[in-house]
């Protein structure tokens, strides 16, 4: 709607009055220019041309602003233009057209004011924090079946991807580390059958046990602890079954059933089963793959005195932790995966909805001018290409939906992640940093000692894996912000080890 007025008024401007309005359109158009994201981030050369474009502009406009002045205060002053009909002088005529010219930018630039005004008053009121979620307005029943889908799969634990990504839409891989021993290697002593270094044989460990030994033991870090305010309150441990979204259509046609990762209805499903993610767990050679997902939100908790006063209240830091953690045996190996994500908070501009219920109707139209600057005028600009690309997308989703039988090869996987998009580049404070670090170490040293527990219950031998897990957990020396580097060696029977018992130093 907001695009249709506003082409509809640049649209009458042309026919009634195409010069001024081509010429207004001229004038805003390099300033609309200069608020991409593309330009400004760009080359700085093109932010020079345009900036100099604009300043042409404006000193154009003073210029003809002035000499309209000046030619109405000589054709009052003389008499230049009469009525032909003996009357007095024209009173101001080029002024009039001057301020004639003006309606149509500014009743472009109002419309999208508005819009943005109209945005900001939504977000104050049925969209502000703690507000329920508003309901769906569409008579559209296609429409109505898609935002239950999504509002169902949004909650899901399958990931279905397109892109190289499979942890999409929990942020950047910040860390990722891996180990592999042999599990046909038992202890030494021990039964009898247990005395030989390697048996026949390997141990029998079951992936799926393991992980559930290891979720046990991470959720010992949320609940049992000695006191509540000892407890991690804001961990999440759930399942995430990842695979790339291209199924070959030829395996599966209409005769026959769809493919298993695809409902009744076509659509790709977004839940596994118990029984689904036990077997992907166990075929480790599988197209699809199994994560166990442990998240921890920099919620916070509040701080309260042995008089329970409430020092300080929680505080949210919004930088989202997830670590994925991969288990596999697979010939007569036991191997161990880890990576670490992190999603930053949502960009400055979104918090905006965290300020405006206080304020008052005045404040919040200042704070959508505020918001906007130059987006206003791209705002207006835009609308008629806006218009047109909304048009062509209704025709072609009108004409037909596609079919994947049509296809050798379907995608279904998401491109990106909606959050993603509304995320910060970096994380915003170096406190956000110290909680990822500290997150991510506490996790990992919990797995690497359920693993190791669980590998010793069942008389493995774990030296390999104690030197594996050492080098990759304890030996890093931080040199940079962000970098770091292992021990290194070089030669043979080379060999460097780390001595973090010194102070004063980064290790």
């Amino acid at each position: 709607m907001r695009d249709a007025v506003i082409t509809a008024c640049l649209v009458a401007g042309l026919v009634l009055s195409p010069l001024p309005t081509l010429g207004w359109i001229s004038t805003l158009l390099p300033f609309a220019l200069l608020s991409l994201d593309r330009v400004r981030t760009g080359s700085p050369v093109l932010r020079a041309v345009l900036w100099v474009w604009a300043a042409m502009t404006i000193l154009q406009v003073v210029l003809s602003g002035v000499l309209l002045l000046l030619l109405d205060s000589l054709t009052a002053t003389f008499g230049v233009r009469r009525d032909p009909f003996g009357g007095d002088p024209a009173s101001g005529p080029l002024l009039e057209e001057f301020a004639l010219s003006l309606l149509v930018p500014l009743a472009a630039v109002g419309v999208a004011l508005a819009y943005r005004c109209a945005v900001y008053l939504t977000l104050a009121g049925g969209l502000r924090p703690g507000s329920p979620a508003p309901p769906a307005y569409t008579t559209d029943y296609k429409l109505r079946g898609r935002l239950a889908y999504i509002e169902q799969a949004q909650w899901g634990n399958i990931t279905m991807y397109a892109t190289e990504d499979p942890f999409m839409g929990a942020g950047v891989v910040t860390r990722t580390w891996s180990i592999a021993v042999e599990l046909d290697r038992v202890r030494r002593g021990g039964t009898a059958e247990a005395r030989s270094t390697i048996q026949e044989s390997p141990v029998d460990i079951d992936p799926v046990e393991l992980h559930g030994f290891v979720r046990r033991r991470l959720t010992d870090m949320r609940e049992r602890v000695l006191r509540p305010w000892e407890g991690i309150h804001h961990l999440d441990i759930g399942d995430q079954v990842v695979v790339r979204g291209v199924f070959t259509v030829a395996d599966w046609s209409r005769r026959q059933a769809p493919h298993p990762m695809l409902g009744k209805d076509g659509l790709p499903r977004h839940r596994a089963t118990p029984e689904e993610i036990a077997a992907i767990i166990r075929h480790p050679q599988g197209g699809v793959r199994y994560y166990q997902r442990v998240t921890v939100s920099n919620t916070g908790q509040e701080i309260r005195d042995a008089s329970d006063h409430l020092v300080a209240p929680a505080a949210d830091q919004e930088a989202l932790t997830s670590a994925f953690i991969y288990l596999a045996v697979e010939g007569r190996m036991l191997y161990t995966q880890f990576v670490v994500t992190v999603l930053p908070p949502a960009s400055p501009p979104y918090h905006v909805v965290d300020q405006l219920p206080v304020a008052g109707s005045g404040r919040i139209a200042w704070e959508a001018l505020a918001a906007v600057r130059l987006t206003i005028l791209r705002d207006a600009l835009a609308a008629p290409w806006r218009l047109a690309r909304s048009a062509v997308q209704a025709v072609r989703q009108g004409m037909s939906a596609p079919v994947p039988g049509d296809h050798p090869v379907y995608p279904y996987g998401a491109r990106f992640s909606v959050r993603e998009l509304g995320a910060s580049p970096t994380l915003q404070t170096f406190v956000q940093s110290l909680d990822v670090s500290k997150y991510t170490r506490m996790i990992e040293q919990r797995l690497t000692e359920a693993v190791l527990d669980f590998l010793e219950e069942r008389q493995v031998d774990t030296g390999a894996y104690r030197l594996q897990a050492a080098g990759v957990t304890m030996n890093t020396v931080n040199v940079g912000a962000g970098a770091s580097v292992g021990p290194i060696a070089v030669g043979h029977h080379a060999a460097a080890t780390v001595n973090t018992g010194q102070r004063g130093g980064a290790a």
